[in-house]
C-alpha cells in the first residue's frame, strides 16, 4: 500500500505516466454550449473534441454563496420514497446494440421468492430459432450481474450527526481501527463504512438532482420552483462535503492501519468528484433551457461555483484530479482512469458474487447412461441370437454391424427424448449469490429459456401482445416466433446482527446484447417510388427500415399474482433506435 497522500496507481499500458500529474475534468455528455461574450477562450483554436469546452462561468464569492447556502432550512422535506414513483422495471439503452434492465428484490428478515418472466416476440426475418440460436447463444447474448442497493435516504441526512446516522457509523469504525493492523477486521470494517458513505452520497445526490432534472424539463419551468430546488441542493452538497472532510481531520491523528487511511483518502476525493459532477452538469442543463426561458438566467452559477469548489479542495489536498483549460489529451484520459477506479474501489462494497452451473448436469448423464445401456443391452441380446461363427461368419458379421447401427440410434433416440423430459422438468442453470466480502450466501436462482409455440403462452400475454393488433390476420402478415426467459430468484432473509438497512435490497442488471439478432436484418435504409394521385407526379424517397421487438414482462413476488406489463423496442440493423411503453 502507497503511504499517505499517495495517488490511485495505475498501470503502465494504460497511462504510460505519473499518476501524480494534475489533470482536466472529463467532458460530460450535454451537448456543448458557447461560452458567455465576455469571457475569453483560455486557448483560441482546438485541434480535437476532446479537449476541454468551455460551459459556464461560476459567480464565486462569499456572499453569492451564502445567499443561497441560506435555503438550507427548506431541506427538511422528506424526499419521496414511493415505490410507485419509478416502474418496477427499468429499462434504458446501454449503447446501439445493448438492451439494458435493472431488477430489485427487498431483502427482508424472512427468506422470499422472486419470480421474473418475459417473452421476447422476434420477427421471422431475425432468423432465430431453436436451430440457428441454442441455449448457449441465448445466454451469452443475456448476461446479468447482481449487487446491493443501498437504502434510498434524503441527500441531507448524510450531513447528519446523530448516533444512528451514516456519518456516525463511519466515525466508529474508523474509531475503532485504530491500533489495528493491515488485514485486520477492524480495517475491514473501516474501509467498508468508507466506501458505502461514498455509495450513498452517488445514489442521493443523483436521486436530489433528478427533481431538478424534471423541473427543467417541463413545459413550463418554474424560476421559483427551481430556486427551491437549486438552493438546497448546492447547500446539501456543501455540507455533505464539509461533514466527510471534518470527519477525515478528526480521525487524521488516530493511529489508523494505513489501508484504512488511504482508503479514507480516496473516498474523499471520490465523493468531491461525484459532487463537482453533478453541480457541474446540472448548471450546465439550467444554462441551456435558459437560451429557451430567460426567466432562468442565473440559477446556473451558484451551480458552477460549487463544481469549482470542489476542484480547489482536491486540490488543496493533492489530488490527482484537478482540471485545466488547456489539458491534453492524455490528461483527460488520465482523469477518467483515475474516475473510473475510484468509482470501482467505492462500489465494490457493493458487489456480489455469482456462481452458475448447470442445473440438471447429474440428470443429464445419468439418463444418458441409461440409454448407452439399453442400446448396448440390445446390441448384446441381437449378437448372441446370431449363428454361431462355425455355421456362417458373414450372416453372423451382418447381424452384428445391423445391431450395433439399430444400438447407435437407439442410444440417440433415447438422449432426445431423456433431453426433452430434462428441459421440460428442470431449470437449465442453477446460480448461487455469494457475498464474499462478508462471507455469506445471500441468494439462489433458478434460470430457464427457450422457443415457445404461440398455443402455449399464456392467454394474458397474448392479450398483451395483440393490445395493437388491428386485425388477426396481422400475425400472419407479420410472423414471429417467442423467445422465453423465466427466473426464480430466492433471496436469504437478513442475517441476525447484520447492522439495520445497509443493504435494503439486491439489484439485478440484465444486460442483452442484440447484435447477433440484427445480423439477418436489411439495410436501414431504402429506396421506395410512388405515385401521387392528386399532381399526377411520381415520386422517390428513402425509407427507413425498422423492426418491432416486443416484450412482455412480470414480475412477481412469493406467487402474487402481478400485472403483465408490455414494451416495444424499435430496432434498425444500426441497433437500438427507441423503446415505447404499450401497457
Amino acid at each position: 500500500m502507497s503511504p499517505a497522500g499517495a495517488s490511485i496507481p495505475c498501470q503502465e499500458d494504460d497511462l504510460s505516466r505519473s499518476c501524480n500529474v494534475p489533470v482536466t475534468v472529463l467532458p460530460d455528455s450535454i451537448p456543448p454550449s458557447q461560452p458567455p461574450p465576455s469571457v475569453e477562450p483560455r486557448q483560441a483554436a482546438r485541434t480535437s473534441k476532446r479537449r476541454p469546452q468551455a460551459r459556464l462561468r461560476a459567480i464565486t464569492g462569499d456572499q453569492i454563496v451564502a445567499d443561497w447556502a441560506s435555503l438550507f432550512g427548506d431541506l427538511g422535506r422528506r424526499s419521496s420514497l414511493s415505490p410507485t414513483d419509478d416502474p418496477p422495471v427499468e429499462w434504458r439503452v446501454h449503447d446501439r446494440t445493448h438492451l439494458e434492465f435493472a431488477i430489485d428484490y427487498p431483502v427482508s428478515a424472512a427468506r422470499r421468492e422472486h419470480t421474473w418472466e418475459a417473452f421476447f416476440f422476434l420477427p421471422e426475418s431475425f432468423r432465430l430459432h431453436e436451430d440457428s440460436y441454442d441455449k448457449k447463444a441465448i445466454y451469452d447474448d443475456l448476461w446479468s450481474y447482481v449487487r446491493y442497493a443501498v437504502p434510498q435516504l434524503p441527500f441531507y441526512q448524510l450531513a447528519e450527526r446523530r448516533a444512528d446516522g451514516p456519518l456516525a457509523r463511519t466515525r466508529a469504525a474508523l474509531r475503532a481501527s485504530a491500533d489495528a493492523s493491515d488485514g485486520s477486521a477492524e480495517s475491514a470494517a473501516a474501509m467498508q463504512r468508507l466506501r458505502l458513505y461514498a455509495c450513498l452520497v452517488r445514489a442521493a445526490g443523483v436521486s436530489s438532482m433528478r427533481e431538478i432534472e424534471r423541473e427543467i424539463a417541463s413545459t413550463e419551468p418554474s424560476p421559483e420552483r427551481l430556486r427551491a430546488l437549486v438552493g438546497p441542493f448546492v447547500a446539501t452538497c456543501s455540507a455533505v462535503a464539509g461533514a466527510l472532510r471534518a470527519l477525515i481531520d478528526e480521525t487524521a491523528a488516530l493511529p489508523l492501519p494505513e489501508e484504512a487511511r488511504i482508503a479514507a483518502r480516496w473516498t474523499d476525493e471520490d465523493v468531491s468528484m461525484v459532487l463537482e459532477t453533478l453541480c457541474a452538469t446540472m448548471g450546465i442543463a439550467v444554462e441551456n433551457r435558459a437560451r429557451t426561458f430567460p426567466a432562468l438566467r442565473g440559477y446556473a452559477e451558484p451551480l458552477a461555483a460549487h463544481a469549482v469548489e470542489q476542484a480547489r479542495h482536491r486540490r488543496a489536498r493533492g489530488y490527482g484530479s484537478v482540471g485545466s483549460a488547456d489539458a491534453s489529451e492524455r490528461d483527460i484520459e488520465h482523469l477518467e482512469f483515475r474516475r473510473h477506479v475510484l468509482k470501482r474501489f467505492t462500489s465494490s462494497v457493493l458487489w456480489l458474487s455469482l456462481e452458475v452451473h448447470e442445473a440438471a448436469a447429474w440428470v443429464v448423464h445419468t439418463l444418458y447412461a441409461f440409454a448407452a445401456a439399453v442400446a448396448m443391452a440390445f446390441a448384446l441380446a441381437a449378437g448372441f441370437r446370431a449363428t454361431p461363427m462355425t455355421e456362417s461368419f458373414f450372416r453372423y458379421a451382418v447381424v452384428v454391424v445391423i445391431a450395433y447401427a439399430v444400438k447407435d440410434r437407439l442410444k440417440a433416440f433415447l438422449q432426445n427424448v431423456f433431453a426433452g423430459w430434462i428441459a421440460r422438468r428442470f431449470p437449465d442453470r442453477k446460480w448461487a449469490i455469494l457475498d464474499r466480502e462478508r462471507e455469506r450466501r445471500v441468494g439462489r436462482v433458478h434460470e430457464r429459456a427457450a422457443f415457445l409455440p404461440f398455443t402455449t403462452l399464456p392467454p394474458e400475454v397474448l392479450a398483451r401482445r395483440r393490445v395493437t393488433r388491428e386485425h388477426p390476420l396481422e400475425e400472419h402478415a407479420r410472423p414471429e416466433r417467442v423467445l422465453w426467459h423465466h427466473k426464480t430468484v430466492s433471496v436469504a432473509a437478513q442475517p441476525k446482527g447484520a447492522e439495520n438497512g445497509d443493504f435494503p435490497m439486491m439489484t439485478e442488471i440484465f444486460r442483452l446484447n442484440l447484435r447477433r439478432w440484427l445480423s439477418h436484418t436489411d439495410d436501414p435504409n431504402r429506396k421506395i417510388v410512388f405515385a401521387d394521385p392528386g399532381d399526377a407526379r411520381v415520386y422517390s424517397a428513402t425509407a427507413r427500415r425498422v423492426y418491432n421487438i416486443n416484450v412482455v414482462y412480470r414480475l412477481s413476488t412469493s406467487g402474487s399474482d402481478s400485472p403483465w406489463h408490455r414494451l416495444r423496442m424499435v430496432v434498425s440493423r444500426k441497433g437500438i433506435e427507441r423503446i415505447d411503453s404499450i401497457c
